[in-house]
């Protein structure tokens, strides 16, 4: 197969116009945020400082909407009539976190939370939780899947980290560094 022949029509595309690009790169915006150790963690179409903040909790973590699980394909399900769920403006997905299958128990003097923490996959910090069922009342329990509470001081963006900034503190996470290690 000579590679000439079967590329030519591809080059001979057209490109497209810069007010073409710009429309392209405007609708297709991806914030992504990466732990103080530089892990990449959390990709969204949503900056952090846009999500709405806990205003009951000490911490106050940004409330990211998680996708739901994908529904299963099946032959039935694909010829029915079902109404298609319409798209929302935000979609958001933590990359890299690992999550912790046991609940930590968080006290403070207005009561308790049960809180499944997540986790940088490579240093192990903290960055935001997921709450059980029960906090919500009613019959369900376990974690809360839909919802995922990012704590604010966890998390640097791609340009930020890029340009050796930190985040600020605020007296909650802070960063260490160590000048001089003596033997």
């Amino acid at each position: 197969m000579d590679i000439t022949q079967s590329s030519r029509d591809y080059f001979a595309m057209p490109s497209p116009s810069p007010s073409e690009k710009l429309s392209l790169a405007a609708s297709s915006t991806v914030y992504t945020y990466h732990c103080l150790c530089t892990h990449l963690l959390l990709a969204t179409s949503t900056p952090l400082h846009a999500l709405p903040t806990r205003n009951n909790s000490a911490d106050a973590a940004h409330i990211m909407p998680l996708p739901p699980p994908p529904a299963p394909t099946t032959k039935a399900r694909r010829g029915s009539n079902e109404p298609v769920a319409p798209p929302t403006d935000h979609y958001g997905l933590l990359l890299s976190t690992r999550l912790e299958n046991a609940a930590s128990m968080v006290t403070s003097d207005s009561g308790f939370e049960k809180r499944y923490l997540q986790r940088c996959g490579r240093c192990n910090l903290v960055v935001g939780y997921q709450l059980d069922w029960q906090q919500f009342g009613g019959e369900r329990t376990g974690r809360k899947d839909d919802v995922v509470y990012l704590l604010p001081e966890g998390f640097v963006t791609t340009s930020e980290m890029i340009m050796g900034k930190t985040p600020p503190k605020t007296g909650g996470i802070g960063m260490v560094t160590v000048a001089e290690i003596k033997t």
